[in-house]
C-alpha cells in the first residue's frame, strides 16, 4: 500500500513542472503586457504634454481671440507643471519625437495666425487632450504611486479642459 502511495506521489511529482511551466509563462506574458502598456500610456501621456505646451506656446503669439490667448497660457503653465510632479516624483522624464501626424499639425498651425489659428488651435487642443486623458487614464490603471496621484489630478483637469473646449469652439465665430 505505502508503495502504491509513494509511486503515486512520485508520478504526480514528475508531472508538476509541466503543470507549473504554463502558469509561470502565463504570468510573465501578462507581466509583460502590463509593463509594455505602462511604458506606452507614459510615452503617449509625455508626448501629448510635449504636443499641448508647444502649441499653446504658438497660439499666445498667433491667436485672435483673447480667450483663446488666456486658455493657451494656462494650458501651457499646466503641462508644465505636470512635467515638473513628475520630475519631482522621480518619474522617467523623456524628450519623445512626436509622431508624423502631430508634426504635421503643428506645422500647420506655425503657418497660420489669427481666426484660422484660432480654429485649427482649438481643435487640435480637442483632440490632443482626449488623447491625453486615455493616456494618464492608462497611467491610473498601470502606474506606480507617483504615477497614480499626478495621473488622477490630471484626468479631472483634462475632463475640464475638453468640456472648456467644446464651450470655446462654440462662442468662437467661424
Amino acid at each position: 500500500m505505502h508503495r502504491r502511495t509513494a509511486m503515486s506521489a512520485l508520478g504526480a511529482a514528475a508531472f508538476m513542472p509541466a503543470l507549473l511551466r504554463p502558469a509561470s509563462a502565463q504570468t510573465t506574458s501578462t507581466s509583460t503586457r502590463a509593463a509594455s502598456g505602462l511604458m506606452q500610456s507614459r510615452q503617449l501621456a509625455l508626448a501629448g504634454n510635449q504636443f499641448s505646451t508647444q502649441t499653446s506656446d504658438l497660439a499666445t503669439g498667433r491667436a485672435q481671440h483673447d480667450i483663446v490667448k488666456a486658455f493657451a497660457h494656462f494650458e501651457a503653465a499646466e503641462q508644465r507643471s505636470i512635467v515638473q510632479a513628475m520630475q519631482l516624483a522621480r518619474l522617467p522624464v523623456t524628450t519623445v519625437t512626436l509622431p508624423p501626424e502631430k508634426m504635421q499639425m503643428l506645422q500647420q498651425l506655425q503657418g497660420l495666425q489669427g481666426a484660422a489659428f484660432d480654429s485649427l488651435y482649438m481643435q487640435v487642443q480637442l483632440q490632443g487632450h482626449q488623447e491625453l486623458l486615455q493616456a494618464h487614464e492608462g497611467l491610473l490603471a498601470a502606474g506606480g504611486k507617483d504615477e497614480k496621484v499626478i495621473s488622477t489630478i490630471a484626468v479631472a483637469a483634462i475632463q475640464q479642459h475638453i468640456a472648456m473646449l467644446q464651450g470655446l469652439q462654440q462662442r468662437l465665430p467661424a
